[in-house]
C-alpha cells in the first residue's frame, strides 16, 4: 500500500433533513452507538492502513473539528478544509487537490459507512481503474443516485429516480477511490458535483468508472428514523449479551447494570456512561446516552435520548429523539418527534409527530 495514501470525507453539509438536530450539531458529530457518525468513516480508513485524512468543512466547522479531534485516533493526521461558501461535492475536493498525488478516497461524513475498505482497494488496483465508486443496494432509492453496470463498469446514472424510472436498486454509496489525474477534470473556482457533472463528463471522455459492491455497513442518517436505525444497527453489530434475566439482546452498557435495578433493557439498546433508572422502567431498541435520569415505569421504545436528559415517572417516549438536557415531565407522551436541546416539557403533555426547536437554538454557532 503506498505509504502517502490519503482520504477525503466530505463533512461540510448543513444537514437540513436532520433539522432541529443539526441546529446544535452538526450531521457528521450525530451520535451513533456511542460514537459520532464520521467516526466509523475514519475508523474504516484507519483499519485500511490509511492514516492522512483531509476533513472538508464548512456549517459549524469549529464544532465539527472540537469533535473530531476527541475522538480521532492518536496516530491519525488529519488536515481540515474550511469552506466558507459551498463549492460541491467535487469543488472540495479541487480545493485540496495539492495535497493529493497518488491513489485517493473520498468519502462522506454525514452516512454511516464501515465498509471493507482494504478490498475495494484491492479491486481498484486489479482494474487499474481510474475511478471506483462504492455501491450498496436500498429497498427505496428515489432518495439517491442509481447505478447501472456491465462487468463492473458503470454504464449508467441516474439521480433521485422517480419509482417508474428506476431500472436498479443498486446505489451511489458515496464513497469513492481516485486517481490524481482526474482532479484536471474537475474546475477550478466553482462549484462542481460529483454525481451531477463529473460522472457524466468521464463518461462522455470514454473514462471507465468501475463499481464495487462494498461489504459491510451503509446507511444514509439523514431523517431522525434513519438516526434511531443506524444506533440500532451498530449496537447489533458491536454489542454483546449479558446473562442478566433483566437484560435480552444485543447491548452496549458504559453504565453499571446495578442502576437498572428493577428496569428492562432489551436490545439492541445503547446505554453510556452515568445513566440509571429506577423501578418498572422498560428500555427498548434505543440509545441513551451519558448523564440520562431515567424515574420510575418509564417507557422507551427505538428513541434516543442525548446526555443529561432527564425523564420522569410515568412517562412514555416512542421513535423520537430528545436532545440534550431536555427534561420531560411526568405522565408525558412523545411519539416520533424531536425535541430540541433544554426544552422543559411539563407534566402530562403529549406530543405526536412534531420536532419542537426554539429560536435560541438555532442561533447557535
Amino acid at each position: 500500500m503506498a505509504v502517502s495514501l490519503k482520504a477525503v470525507i466530505m463533512a461540510g453539509g448543513k444537514g437540513t433533513r436532520l433539522r432541529p438536530i443539526t441546529y446544535s450539531i452538526p450531521k457528521p458529530l450525530v451520535p451513533i452507538a456511542g460514537k459520532p457518525c464520521i467516526g466509523y468513516v475514519l475508523d474504516s480508513y484507519y483499519e485500511a492502513g490509511i492514516k492522512d485524512a483531509i476533513i472538508t468543512a464548512g456549517y459549524k466547522f469549529e464544532a465539527l473539528i472540537n469533535g473530531v479531534i476527541k475522538f480521532k485516533h492518536p496516530d491519525q493526521n488529519i488536515l481540515f478544509s474550511v469552506e466558507r461558501e459551498p463549492v460541491g461535492t467535487a469543488g472540495s475536493i479541487k480545493l485540496v487537490s495539492k495535497f493529493l498525488d497518488d491513489t485517493f478516497i473520498v468519502g462522506s461524513g454525514d452516512t454511516l459507512a464501515d465498509f471493507n475498505i482494504t478490498n475495494i482497494l484491492k479491486f481498484h488496483r486489479e482494474k487499474k481503474s481510474k475511478l471506483t465508486i462504492a455501491l450498496t443496494t436500498v429497498d427505496d432509492p428515489s432518495q439517491f443516485g442509481i447505478v447501472e453496470m456491465e462487468d463492473n463498469v458503470v454504464t449508467k446514472f441516474l439521480e433521485k429516480p422517480t419509482p417508474d424510472k428506476a431500472f436498479s436498486n443498486l446505489i451511489n454509496a458515496g464513497l469513492y477511490i481516485i486517481e490524481p489525474e482526474i482532479l484536471d477534470l474537475i474546475p477550478e473556482g466553482k462549484p462542481y458535483d460529483f454525481a451531477k457533472e463529473l460522472f457524466p463528463k468521464l463518461l462522455e471522455n470514454g473514462i471507465r468508472i468501475h463499481g464495487y459492491v462494498g461489504e459491510g455497513t451503509w446507511l444514509d442518517t439523514g431523517r431522525p428514523n434513519d438516526m434511531i436505525r443506524a444506533n440500532q444497527l451498530m449496537t447489533e453489530k458491536y454489542g454483546y449479551t449479558f446473562s442478566d434475566p433483566e437484560v435480552s439482546g444485543k447491548l452496549i452498557v458504559n453504565s453499571s447494570l446495578r442502576h437498572f435495578k428493577g428496569s428492562k433493557l432489551t436490545g439492541p439498546t445503547f446505554i453510556g456512561e452515568g445513566v440509571n433508572s429506577m423501578e418498572g422502567t422498560i428500555i427498548e431498541g434505543s440509545a441513551v446516552y451519558d448523564g440520562v435520569q431515567i424515574g420510575k415505569n418509564v417507557t422507551i421504545t427505538d428513541s434516543i435520548l442525548m446526555d443529561g436528559v432527564k425523564v420522569l415517572d410515568g412517562a412514555k417516549i416512542e421513535r423520537s429523539v430528545i436532545m440534550k438536557g431536555t427534561v420531560i415531565g411526568q405522565k408525558c407522551e412523545i411519539h416520533e418527534s424531536v425535541l430540541a436541546p433544554k426544552l422543559n416539557l411539563q407534566s402530562n403533555s403529549r406530543v405526536y409527530n412534531v420536532s419542537l426547536s426554539s429560536e435560541i437554538v438555532e442561533e447557535e454557532n
